[in-house]
């Protein structure tokens, strides 16, 4: 049971108070926020006891802390310290006197997933807020009489928790599955327009790729600070959007949603690479927006810009994705070729699974395969020797060759493939993009020859 006070006297804090019961005479191992995150919180002064008061001695460890084992009751504290008044982007926390915005992965000391198994499940956790006066809680747990009940380890780690005393709750329901909508902050669209938006790219992706894989959706979008942008996967069943004030509810923004809304099927149901997880992804949610807004020149218009970042990305033919991911190179989605060669193989595995199949299949049969299979791993994993079978068994040979040179080789993507793949899924006379025309500079003085 988690009671969780909001302190918006400086410096703004959570207060929690844990109390837990344990049967087994062990340690109880936590898993903690890392430092190290953009989260923006910190960790401070975790002390445990038993039932009685008697303090239990707590190891730090790598990634959380380590209880001296014991049996019944065990009580633990401390006090979580945001770094940021305003969340900073939507994988960012913040706490001010007009809102709590945050991360849960980056708020909860919690029984670590970890070291638990089939054979012992995870405990049930209640979360209790204390809030100032007229505030409500908003998480994509659910509620009953203001206390949380998260299912698991997931939606307590990997969902968003927000506050505050003038959200916006706008309800429905889309692809078969309930949502909530939350919405703060004032924009330049309705709340309404958002709310279309987010249906829309539910029944796309539902359509798409089965049924929504929770039994709800809670969406949050709050105003974040000029200059950083963000729209990003809290948890399987939980969605934040933090734009900046100014933002339109435009192509990238649309395409934003539609990108967050596919993590609940990829990143929630199923866990890969981050070539899969965040740049076909990319693909499939420009896919969708075109569809959707019925501007095919919307995907032609995403893909070239992904080929354009992706020619600027120095390593672009020296490692592949998975040799960055291992090395964890960092750096945002321009500049990451998880992201913008992980868009590009998507659409160049689209292309040839469509035309190895005279258009019978598609890459998203290939993802429903991979989906399937998650399903039966507890991890819910699949490996990228799963994702290349599942794409040659669905697009033969043609499938295998792109595999080769673009994911699991460094052979350079050009304009030319790109143009035609792109013919080959919008089935329209695609052109490449017009060259950009620069006026020649001028000194001051000097005219132009």
């Amino acid at each position: 049971m988690y009671d969780i006070a909001v302190v918006t006297s400086a410096p703004p804090h959570l207060s929690v108070e844990v109390r837990l019961t344990t049967t087994a005479a062990e340690s109880i191992a936590l898993s903690s926020p890392a430092p190290s995150l953009s989260a923006g919180t910190d960790v401070e002064g975790l002390i445990a006891s038993d039932d009685r008061g008697r303090p239990l001695r707590v190891q730090p460890t790598a990634g959380g802390f380590l209880v001296a084992p014991t049996t019944g009751a065990v009580r633990f504290r401390y006090r979580l310290d945001f770094q940021n008044g305003v969340a900073l982007s939507s994988t960012g926390s913040g706490l001010n006197a007009e809102h709590l915005y945050a991360v849960a992965r980056g708020m909860f000391v919690a029984p670590d997933p970890a070291s638990y198994d089939d054979a012992r499940p995870y405990p049930l956790i209640w979360v209790h807020f204390v809030t100032p006066p007229g505030w409500h809680v908003v998480t994509g747990w659910g509620v009953d009489r203001q206390v949380y009940v998260p299912s698991g380890s997931g939606a307590l780690l990997g969902a968003t928790v927000a506050a505050a005393p003038d959200y916006r709750i706008l309800a429905d329901t889309a692809g078969g599955t309930p949502f909530v909508l939350a919405v703060r902050g004032q924009r330049h669209f309705a709340d309404s327009t958002l709310e279309r938006v987010v249906a829309a790219s539910l029944r796309g992706a539902a359509a798409l790729l089965g049924g929504v894989p929770v039994p709800q959706v809670t969406y949050t979008a709050d105003v974040g600070s000029k200059g950083r942008t963000s729209g990003s996967l809290q948890g399987r069943s939980s969605v934040g959007l933090m734009w900046e004030p100014g933002e339109l509810l435009e192509r990238a923004r649309t395409h934003d949603v539609f990108h967050e809304t596919l993590h609940l099927w990829f990143g929630g149901a199923m866990e890969a690479d981050r070539w899969w997880t965040e740049g076909v992804t990319d693909y499939f949610a420009a896919l969708l927006e075109a569809q959707w807004s019925g501007r095919p020149a919307d995907l032609a218009d995403l893909c070239y810009q992904s080929l354009r970042n992706y020619r600027r990305i120095v390593r672009d033919t020296s490692i592949t994705m998975a040799e960055e991911q291992r090395e964890n190179v960092l750096g945002d989605n321009t500049t990451l070729l998880v992201y913008r060669k992980g868009m590009l193989a998507g659409l160049l595995l689209d292309a040839a699974v469509r035309r190895a199949t005279e258009g019978e299949a598609t890459l998203a049969d290939v993802a429903r395969r991979l989906l399937a299979i998650a399903r039966l791993s507890p991890s819910r994993l699949v490996d990228d020797d799963e994702i290349r079978d599942a794409a040659v068994e669905v697009g033969g040979e043609a499938a295998g060759r792109v595999w080769r040179r673009v994911v699991a080789g460094t052979s350079p993507i050009t304009e030319g493939e790109v143009t035609e793949a792109l013919r080959a899924v919008t089935g329209l006379p695609v052109t490449g993009p017009a060259p950009v025309a620069k006026e020649q500079k001028v000194l001051i003085g000097h005219p132009k020859p």
